[in-house]
């Protein structure tokens, strides 16, 4: 991710100084460069870039990343292409092109992966002036590098309160494929991650870290595997505590080998507001189809018919029919 980041800064100068004419004053620059990686939006960047008269691209180009290389670089009118390979921890690779008018520009690339992760980068520029190429010392020059070096600044500012978020979160997709933007810092995540299991032995431990925002919906269980921590320890100790505090709410939540031992031996049979009513109220809850149904009054058979009365009644229905009515 930084070797990308430092790429973008790179092919924002190539795109910009690579299109100005090779006439006339040299030329400054305001290069913008947004970036996106599977979906994300990453802190946008600003820069100054000089060309000086005459030249074709970039002398800082190779400054950039010395693991990253521009190659087929091609200008039709006013549109620029190039393509770009990566080696090293981060290799990719990918193409851009840029279009320059006479004081703008606007540009797009995109980067691949190894591991199939993508990014997109954005361009956007315009004239500003002119500048000395041939000094370091210019004012304006001067003042340029000074606010490409804040601007740098601020994007690392930006990506580390990022990474920072994701760890409090358990964010693990930061920190897991090649390309993402807080790869870098894995060990980080996996110390956090580690401590979090070593808070988690005790239930009141394990009740906080389980409220932390990420750790719902299978995030707890995805960081401990990513980061190869195991969890079954802590929680056994957790679930000992619980049993030794009686601490029935925790064991019917976390602990279902003894919640069912328990249900067995105190609700198991019980009618239901019964066991509602014990101590044992949370584990029985988890066992409601084993309680016993309340007893109800058999319903009384119905009473046997008079044979005096229906006699009489099947002598009237043997009079109608021999009558027809």
């Amino acid at each position: 991710m930084i070797a990308a980041t430092r790429l973008a800064s790179a092919l924002a100068g190539l795109a910009a100084t690579a299109l100005v004419h090779a006439q006339g004053a040299d030329e400054l620059w305001s290069i913008s460069t947004r970036m996106e990686m599977e979906g994300m939006q990453m802190p946008g960047r600003s820069q100054q870039v000089c060309m000086k008269k005459g030249e074709t691209q970039p002398q800082s180009l190779g400054q950039q990343d010395p693991n990253c290389r521009i190659t087929d670089q091609r200008r039709v009118g006013n549109k620029f292409t190039w393509k770009v390979v990566c080696t090293g921890d981060e290799a990719m690779t990918g193409s851009g092109e840029m279009t320059r008018n006479r004081d703008s520009l606007e540009g797009r690339m995109q980067m691949k992966g190894k591991g199939g992760e993508e990014m997109k980068i954005a361009y956007s520029g315009r004239l500003t002036g002119s500048c000395n190429a041939q000094t370091h010392r210019d004012p304006q020059i001067a003042a340029a590098q000074a606010q490409a070096a804040a601007m740098q600044a601020q994007g690392n500012a930006q990506l580390a309160q990022m990474c920072r978020e994701g760890m409090q979160k358990f964010s693990t997709d930061l920190f897991e494929r090649q390309g993402m933007p807080c790869l870098d810092r894995k060990g980080e995540y996996c110390g956090h991650v580690k401590t979090t299991a070593q808070s988690m032995a005790t239930p009141a431990g394990h009740r906080a870290a389980m409220n932390q925002e990420g750790m719902a919906r299978g995030g707890w269980e995805r960081a401990a595997q990513f980061c190869k921590v195991a969890t079954a320890p802590a929680l056994a100790s957790a679930c000992k505590g619980a049993m030794g505090g009686r601490d029935w709410p925790f064991v019917a939540e976390y602990c279902p080998a003894e919640t069912q031992k328990l249900g067995a031996e105190h609700c198991a049979g019980r009618e239901y507001t019964a066991a509602m009513s014990s101590e044992y109220k949370a584990i029985c809850a988890k066992h409601a189809g084993s309680f016993a149904q309340p007893q109800r009054a058999a319903a009384k058979p119905a009473a046997s018919a008079d044979p005096v009365t229906e006699g009489a009644k099947e002598g009237v229905r043997a009079l109608k029919k021999l009558f027809g009515n």
